[in-house]
C-alpha cells in the first residue's frame, strides 16, 4: 500500500506540473509583446512538458522495452538547454550577437537526437524495476551526454551570462530582473537533478524532481509578469493567476480521481460517488469564481466609459459654442480656416463620443440605426475632398478612382465615420512626399470603398490583432502618440450591423496598407 501511495502522489504530482506548464506554455505565447521571446519561452515550456508526460507515462508502463520507447521523448532535454540559452540571449538583448553560438547549439542539439533516436541503446537500455516504479530509467553508455550538455555546459553558461549582465548594470529594476532570473533557474536545473539520481543506481525519491518544471516555469513567468523579464504585458497578470488557478485546480481533481480509484480498490464499501462530487464542486467553485471577477471587470469598464464620454461632452458644447459665436465677427481670413478647423475637429469628437457611448456591450445589444439609399463613391469623394488640405500640409495627395452610382442601403453618418478615420489615419501615418489613393467600385453582390497607403504599414504578427478595442500597433504608437486605438473596432462594430466586412492587408512595415470595407447590394 505504501508504494501505491507513492507512486499515487508521484503521478499526480507529475501531472499537476503537466497541466500547469501547459497553461503557462500558451498564456507566455498569446501575452508576450516581443514574438520572438514569447515563442522561445513558450517552446522552453513546451520541452519540459513533453519531458514530464514521457517520464509520467514510460515509468508507468510495465513492459522494459515500451517502458524505453515512451522514456526516449527524454531527448527533449537536449531542446530544453537550447531553448533556454537562446532565451537568455533574447533577454539580455544579445541574440544577433551571438547567433552563431546559438545555431551551433541548436545543430548540437539536433545532432544528438537524431543520433540517439537512431541507436537508443546508446541512451537507454530497456527499463527496469526501481524502488517503487513498475520500470524506470535504464542508462545507456552515453546516457551521461544530457546531463554533460545541461548542467556542464549550458547552466553554468547562462549563469555566467546573466551574472556579466548583472554586474554591469546600475542599481535599479533591471538589476532586479537579472538577479530575479538566476535564481528562478537555479531553482528549476537544481530541482530537475533530483530524478537522475534513481538513474545510476542511488535510492533518491525522484518525487520532488518532478516539481522541476513548475518551479522553472512558474518563477519565470510570474518574473515576467511582475519584473517583465520577457516584456509581458502588466495588464495580462490576472490572466496569469486565473491560468495557474485553473492549473491548480485541474492537478486537484486529477489527484482525486487517483485517490478514488485507489480508495476503491482499498476499500470496496467506499461510497463511489464521493469523490467525483468533491471534483464537481471544484470545477464549478473555480468557473464561478472567474466569471464573477470578468463580470466585475465589464462593469468597470462599462462605468468608465460612459464617466469619460459624458464629461467629454460639456467641454466640447462651450468649444462648439465659442467657435461659431467667433465666426460671426469680423476675422481674417486665415484666422477663420483656423476656427472652421476647430469646429470640424470639434464635430469629429462630439460623434466619436456618442459612438463610444453606445458601444455595444454584448451581441444582444441594439442602439439606433437610420438606414436609407445612399450613393457610396459620393461619400467617399466628399469625405476624401474635405481632408485634402490636412494632407496638403504634409505634402500628401489623396487621388480618387470613384465608379459613380454605387447606391446601397445604409447608416451613412456611420459609414462616413468609417471612411473619414479609415482616410484620416492614411494621412496620419504616411510619410511626406507620399500618395494616398480612394477608389470605390462593385464586386459581384457588393460594394467596395478602399483606402491604400504607402505608411508604415503593418506586420503580419500584427495584422489581426488592430480592430481590437483599445489595441494600437508598435508602429502606430511611435508616429502618432495621441491615438486610442477605437475606430478601427467601433469600425468592425458597425459593420457587423450592416452585415458588411472590413479588413486590412499589408504586406509588412514600410510597406503600405490598404483598408476596405463592403456593403451587401
Amino acid at each position: 500500500m505504501e508504494q501505491s501511495i507513492h507512486l499515487i502522489i508521484h503521478n499526480v504530482t507529475s501531472v499537476l506540473s503537466a497541466v500547469i506548464l501547459t497553461g503557462l506554455a500558451f498564456f507566455t505565447y498569446l501575452n508576450g509583446q516581443k514574438k520572438t521571446l514569447s515563442v522561445v519561452l513558450s517552446l522552453t515550456l513546451a520541452s519540459i512538458t513533453v519531458f514530464i508526460i514521457s517520464h509520467v507515462i514510460g515509468v508507468n508502463i510495465a513492459d522494459p522495452n515500451t517502458s524505453r520507447i515512451v522514456l526516449m521523448f527524454n531527448l527533449s532535454l537536449f531542446f530544453i538547454g537550447a531553448f533556454n540559452l537562446h532565451l537568455v540571449f533574447l533577454v539580455l538583448g544579445t541574440a544577433k550577437k551571438h547567433s552563431f553560438i546559438i545555431i551551433f547549439v541548436y545543430i548540437s542539439t539536433v545532432i544528438f537526437t537524431v543520433l540517439f533516436a537512431l541507436s537508443p541503446n546508446l541512451f537507454l537500455m530497456p527499463s527496469a524495476p526501481k524502488m517503487y516504479f513498475a520500470n524506470y530509467y535504464e542508462p545507456g553508455a552515453l546516457n551521461w551526454v544530457r546531463l554533460v550538455f545541461l548542467y556542464l555546459i549550458i547552466l553554468p553558461y547562462i549563469i555566467s551570462l546573466i551574472y556579466s549582465a548583472y554586474k554591469k548594470s546600475p542599481p535599479g529594476f533591471q538589476k532586479k530582473q537579472y538577479k530575479y532570473l538566476i535564481i528562478a533557474i537555479l531553482v528549476g536545473y537544481m530541482t530537475g537533478l533530483i530524478p537522475n539520481f534513481l538513474v545510476y543506481g542511488i535510492a533518491f525519491d525522484p518525487l520532488l524532481g518532478m516539481l522541476f518544471g513548475s518551479l522553472l516555469a512558474i518563477p519565470l513567468i510570474y518574473g515576467a509578469v511582475q519584473y517583465e523579464l520577457f516584456n509581458v504585458k502588466v495588464i495580462a497578470k490576472e490572466a496569469f493567476f486565473y491560468s495557474l488557478a485553473v492549473g491548480l485546480v485541474g492537478g486537484l481533481i486529477i489527484f482525486l480521481n487517483y485517490a478514488n480509484r485507489f480508495l476503491e480498490q482499498t476499500f470496496p464499501t467506499f461510497p463511489d460517488w464521493i469523490m467525483p462530487l468533491i471534483s464537481a464542486v471544484l470545477a464549478v467553485t473555480i468557473v464561478f469564481v472567474i466569471w464573477r471577477r470578468l463580470r466585475q471587470g465589464d462593469l468597470l469598464k462599462y462605468e468608465f466609459v460612459n464617466i469619460i464620454t459624458h464629461k467629454f461632452r460639456t467641454p466640447l458644447t462651450y468649444i462648439k459654442w465659442s467657435s461659431e459665436n467667433l465666426l460671426k465677427t469680423d476675422l481674417s481670413k486665415q484666422t477663420e480656416i483656423e476656427i472652421r478647423k476647430i469646429l470640424n475637429a470639434n464635430a469629429k469628437l462630439v460623434e466619436l463620443t456618442n459612438i463610444l457611448t453606445n458601444i455595444p456591450q454584448d451581441a444582444d445589444s441594439a442602439y439606433d440605426y437610420h438606414f436609407s439609399k445612399h450613393d457610396l463613391s459620393k461619400i467617399a469623394g466628399d469625405i476624401a475632398e474635405s481632408l485634402i488640405q490636412t494632407a496638403s500640409a504634409k505634402h500628401i495627395e489623396i487621388t480618387s478612382r470613384l465608379e459613380p452610382d454605387l447606391t446601397a442601403v445604409f447608416d451613412d453618418e456611420r459609414i462616413k465615420f468609417i471612411i473619414h478615420s479609415i482616410i484620416e489615419n492614411a494621412v496620419s501615418y504616411t510619410p511626406e512626399n507620399q500618395k494616398i489613393e480612394v477608389a470605390t467600385y462593385r464586386a459581384k453582390k457588393e460594394i467596395i470603398c478602399s483606402v491604400k497607403d504607402s505608411g508604415i504599414g503593418i506586420s503580419k504578427e500584427e495584422l489581426p490583432m488592430i480592430f481590437y478595442k483599445f489595441y494600437r500597433s508598435s508602429e502606430a504608437k511611435k508616429t502618432d502618440t495621441e491615438g486610442m486605438g477605437l475606430a478601427l473596432y467601433l469600425s468592425r462594430e458597425i459593420m457587423k450591423r450592416h452585415n458588411g466586412k472590413i479588413w486590412a492587408v499589408s504586406e509588412g512595415l514600410n510597406k503600405g496598407s490598404t483598408f476596405s470595407i463592403s456593403l451587401p447590394l
